[in-house]
């Protein structure tokens, strides 16, 4: 199946696609929240007449944007890292310690986020749950199913990374650099 560095690679690169598009996705997302943004100011300062869901949109939507955006930013090696020791190491010592954390780390806490997020996301589908803390009450199922789907694109992104972890190990060098790449 996957043999080769090349096949490696090649796997690699389709997960590094699709959280590529996930990214970019969540990046255009943006626009709607500058816009409610902006509309609530408007209709606050110059009409005297603020929004009772403004807020809600506002947190809401950059709480989602801030956990979809951790895969693209795993891809991007944009995620906080030691490396005053690792930058010193072979390529090869580099990628059997992420490998370690990988498999030590990543996965059990991907694993334990997605499941709770998925049992909260069902919770507040199923009984309707909404926000009672403010006057709006939005539904709350459209914000915690962000849970579940960022640990489903951390684990797609994470086998990337281990993808690329091994050609390192067997090859001594990191497999080039696909982050530009459908970004």
């Amino acid at each position: 199946m996957l043999n080769t560095n090349q096949d490696l690679i090649a796997f690699s690169r389709k997960l590094d696609r699709i959280t590529s598009i996930a990214g970019n996705i969540v990046g255009w997302m943006l626009i709607p929240m500058i816009l409610s943004l902006a509309y609530e100011v408007v209709a606050r300062y110059a009409f005297g007449a603020p929004t009772i869901w403004a807020y809600d949109m506002t947190f809401m939507l950059y709480g989602a944007f801030f956990m979809l955006g951790s895969s693209y930013t795993l891809k991007h090696k944009g995620h906080i890292r030691t490396d005053m020791f690792y930058d010193n190491w072979s390529p090869k010592k580099q990628a059997l310690v992420d490998l370690a954390c990988y498999l030590i780390l990543f996965y059990p806490f991907v694993l334990i986020f997605t499941i709770v997020g998925w049992e909260y996301f069902y919770k507040a589908l199923t009984s309707n749950e909404r926000f009672v803390s403010s006057p709006w009450m939005a539904i709350t199922w459209p914000f915690k199913l962000t849970l579940p789907l960022t640990g489903f694109l951390l684990f797609i992104q994470g086998l990337s990374e281990v993808s690329k972890c091994l050609v390192a190990i067997r090859s001594n060098e990191w497999p080039l650099d696909t982050t530009s790449e459908g970004a």
